[in-house]
């Protein structure tokens, strides 16, 4: 008979797991990937709606979840969205800081606001989010796990070459914030690990979310193994920080990305 005991590590059964920026395409598989191994999931975003419908969706499927509107810029939503789940659910086992965006403006047009508010989202909200979230944790005796939502671009250059059909160019501001949290995830592994709370970066490549089809093609050329990610590709990466298979890893940036950064 096969050892079962690897499988109950990646089992959340009884733990609370917050996920930011729910509403979103990877937010809406990282929130259910959670709920499928067992937690009880908070489902955050900007507007309660859209957290309600991503509840619906996840109990419709017997996933336990709570919808809270938590704005990840605003230090006293945050924090009394985190007090909420501390008094409703009374843990907090795993955070995913997932909730970001984007600008599209030409560099040379862009103006100083929208640089700001590409950093302020998310760099600052991933910042408060783990604030809020390390004063419910350190107060836990098995502490906690946090996953911070980078990309490739906090590692490398866009490659201005694919963007040949696209008007959703990278950003120096995206890869500035991207770059930030991952090297806030090593600052808070090594500062974090008194309380037993462990901190990893999950970095995905390039998502296939019905982009143009010259632009499919040429990421496709630029990646080893030749085709942009399905978003469900990256639920058992998610899973594996999330959860004691992973005990041992901390300070880490887990690449996902079909080799893009390889070479």
């Amino acid at each position: 008979m096969a050892d079962a005991s690897w499988r109950d590590r990646f089992d959340l059964s009884g733990q609370v797991a917050l996920v930011t920026g729910t509403a979103g395409q990877l937010g809406q598989q990282f929130a259910r990937t959670l709920g499928e191994a067992g937690a009880h999931v908070v489902a955050t975003d900007l507007e309660l709606q859209r957290c309600e419908a991503v509840g619906r969706a996840l109990e419709a499927d017997s996933i336990k979840a709570m919808p809270l509107a938590i704005d990840v810029t605003n230090p006293a939503s945050v924090r009394s969205g985190f007090e909420a789940v501390a008094a409703e659910l009374g843990r907090l086992d795993v955070l995913v800081n997932n909730a970001g965006i984007a600008v599209f403006t030409p560099f040379e047009e862009r103006p100083f606001s929208e640089f700001m508010r590409v950093l302020e989202v998310n760099a600052g909200g991933t910042f408060l989010c783990t604030q809020a979230a390390v004063r419910i944790m350190q107060n836990q005796p098995t502490g906690g796990r946090i996953v911070n939502v980078g990309s490739i671009y906090g590692v490398v250059s866009g490659d201005p070459r694919i963007y040949t059909d696209c008007d959703r160019r990278t950003s120096e501001a995206y890869a500035a914030s991207k770059a930030a949290i991952i090297q806030m995830t090593r600052y808070w592994a090594v500062h974090l690990a008194k309380y037993q709370i462990r901190v990893n970066a999950l970095s995905p490549g390039g998502v296939f979310n019905e982009q143009g089809e010259d632009f499919v093609r040429n990421y496709s050329s630029r990646t080893p193994l030749g085709r942009m990610a399905r978003a469900d590709e990256l639920r058992e990466a998610l899973l594996f920080l999330c959860s004691e298979a992973s005990s041992y890893v901390t300070g880490q940036n887990l690449l996902v990305d079909g080799g893009w950064t390889a070479w």
